[in-house]
């Protein structure tokens, strides 16, 4: 595979970045076809009404129980502090969850489960997808992030320094794809990134020398890109939109800029948080967008959903003050599912400390899941709800209302028994 330095590069200025082009891209998957349409299920609650949240003792580990507002199935899958982790050895900590909203715990058929987060020890824990057992997996992952391949159910993609790789969390395995000559300190974001839906390509960002750069990279093609200077930006992260041909950068206030791959910018939506917290997705359309709560704006607090191509703002809530969204539910397509915290600033019903759904059409439909008892007095506390691959389970992390935080656990809804797969 051809490394960076090998590639010609043309430097452009565009919106304030130095833009490197290089290399070709490769064929582009068209956007803007009308995307398959995922399950709907008329046994989950879709009203707009105000629901007390009712006041549970902390489930035991494993033992399922039914959430009495909306009839799922919970499980908590983290152990309490201080006991032994079967198969794995270590013991379960005070914090014991999955990474981030945008971050897949389930790899791609949903047969492992990985909780990023232990303060026990070992700090990555895998679990069996469907009982929720600890596996006996090897060491930690290599590097500094890991994201799920989205194709290949056995491997993790990892960056480590300057390397790109996959490693499989079952044998220990490791393989690496790219070195990127001259780079350190490469991230899949950071924390934020995803790769593309056919997991061909992703973007990095890191160091070279003084300054900071992001690219786009093909995997399968062995190419780079796109190359940005982001040295003199207040880029926070970057990642590639899901058909693989655009690269979506939001700064450290909040704002976003979608460039292409030619490098050049075809949008840049300057208000603060319109959206913010946003995971990247095809509406029913199939075009690219970004879903998630607006922070600006009259959908102050509301989830929208914004084109990449060109800005259109669709709002699809009715209200509540929404946290994280993700879209990590890959294999339904058409919906997001979005995390409402309990300490929301201000009143804004009706949805308070549960998990929903909301469809990624304009219409207003929803679809309200289960209640997550959770505080966030700091930010491990935020439950970051993020749903399998086929959108029929949704993990969270919460610490059963206790107001000093700690423990924190991840718990499962299942929505099987109500939406049964066909």
């Amino acid at each position: 595979m051809s490394g960076i330095l090998r590639l010609g590069a043309l430097p452009v200025i565009v919106g304030g970045l130095s833009v490197l082009l290089a290399g070709t891209p490769s064929a582009a998957i068209s956007a803007g076809a009308a995307a398959p349409a995922g399950w709907e299920c008329a046994a989950l609650a879709d009203d707009t009404e105000v629901r007390d949240v009712f006041d549970l003792p902390r489930p035991a580990y494993l033992d399922p129980y039914e959430d009495p507002a909306f009839g799922t199935t919970v499980t908590r899958i983290t152990g309490d502090p201080g006991e032994p982790i079967a198969n794995e050895g270590g013991h379960w900590g005070k914090v014991a969850r999955h990474g981030y909203s945008k971050r897949s715990a389930w790899n791609a058929d949903s047969s492992l489960l990985m909780l990023e987060q232990n303060s026990g020890g070992p700090s990555t824990v895998f679990l069996d997808g469907e009982t929720y057992e600890p596996v006996d997996a090897a060491d930690n992952p290599p590097g500094a992030e890991v994201r799920w391949d989205p194709l290949d159910a056995d491997r993790l993609v990892f960056v480590e320094g300057n390397r790109l790789g996959t490693w499989s969390p079952l044998s220990g395995e490791t393989e690496v794809e790219e070195t990127f000559e001259g780079f350190s300190q490469l991230r899949i974001g950071p924390s934020e990134g995803n790769l593309s839906l056919d997991g061909q390509r992703i973007a990095l960002i890191g160091k070279k020398g003084k300054r900071r750069f992001a690219f786009a990279y093909d995997r399968a093609a062995g190419e780079l890109l796109t190359k940005l200077d982001l040295t003199d930006s207040g880029v926070d992260w970057i990642s590639i939109s899901p058909l693989g041909d655009r690269l979506v950068l939001n700064d450290q206030r909040d704002r976003t800029e979608v460039f292409d791959l030619d490098g050049e910018r075809i949008q840049r939506w300057p208000e603060y948080g319109r959206p913010s917290h946003y995971d990247l997705a095809l509406d029913s359309n199939g075009d690219q967008i970004a879903v998630g709560v607006a922070k600006s704006g009259a959908a102050d607090g509301k989830v929208i959903m914004r084109r990449l191509d060109d800005g259109h703002v669709t709002v699809l809530s009715a209200g509540g003050y929404a946290s994280h969204t993700s879209t990590r539910n890959v294999d339904r397509p058409g919906w997001a599912y979005v995390t409402h915290d309990l300490n929301r600033p201000g009143d804004y019903p009706p949805y308070r400390d549960e998990i929903f759904t909301v469809k990624l059409d304009g219409s207003g439909k929803v679809e309200r899941l289960v209640q997550m008892h959770s505080r966030v007095p700091d930010y491990l506390s935020e439950p970051q709800a993020v749903p399998s691959p086929d959108g029929r389970r949704v993990l969270f992390a919460s610490n059963w209302d206790k107001r000093s935080g700690r423990p924190i656990g991840t718990y499962v809804a299942d929505l099987r028994d109500l939406c049964p797969p066909d």
